[in-house]
């Protein structure tokens, strides 16, 4: 949900600093629908009734599903933004895979969250609790978006550069065509 924030900040900032949001329209994300396809595969994955009936398929559909999402991310390297979208993307999927197809969630983080530190047993979840044999839990979803905040959420670090990528895109891309003319007019050459 952090991403969610992340937009809103990136969109005022855009916005406030002369960006347009037609200039979001002129962009070509390649491989989109398979990032799309991959993420509200997730938000099905994680939902009543599919969580429920996954079972021990749940961690290798959560990391193919993930891979995909990926893999349409790095072909667009080339957008602001997406360098530190793909490391935030990559390093989350190295602890989930590091970590038997879960996210490690650290016990703390979800005390602090839903006043204890137990998380649902009777269905899929894409988080683990973190423990004595976490591997790289370091990456996991250490950090915490506090109630009464809305969309209240742990998150990783992963997920923070996912964010700042997120805005850094919105603003670098709705800023275009104000930052053009400067630009030529720095360089010298006329349109």
């Amino acid at each position: 949900m952090l991403l969610l924030y992340a937009v809103v900040i990136g969109l005022v900032v855009a916005m406030a600093s002369g960006g347009r949001l037609s200039a979001l329209a002129t962009v070509r994300v390649r491989l989109w629908p398979v990032a799309l396809a991959g993420l509200v595969f997730q938000a099905l994955l994680f939902s009543s009734p599919l969580a429920g009936t996954v079972g021990a398929l749940g961690p290798s559909l959560y990391v193919v599903s993930t891979t995909l999402v990926l893999m349409a991310l790095v072909v667009n390297l080339r957008l602001p933004g997406f360098g530190l979208i793909v490391v935030g993307a990559l390093l989350n999927l190295i602890a989930v895979m590091a970590n038997g197809g879960q996210m490690p969630v650290s016990p703390e983080a979800v005390a602090s969250l839903l006043g204890s530190a137990v998380l649902p047993a009777d269905v899929f979840t894409n988080s683990v609790l973190a423990g004595p044999t976490t591997q790289l839990w370091f990456l996991g979803d250490i950090f915490v978006l506090p109630r009464p905040l809305p969309l209240a959420n742990v998150f990783s670090i992963g997920d923070v550069l996912i964010g700042l990528g997120g805005a850094v895109f919105l603003v670098r891309t709705m800023r275009r065509q104000v930052d053009a003319p400067r630009v030529r007019a720095m360089s010298g050459t006329h349109a």
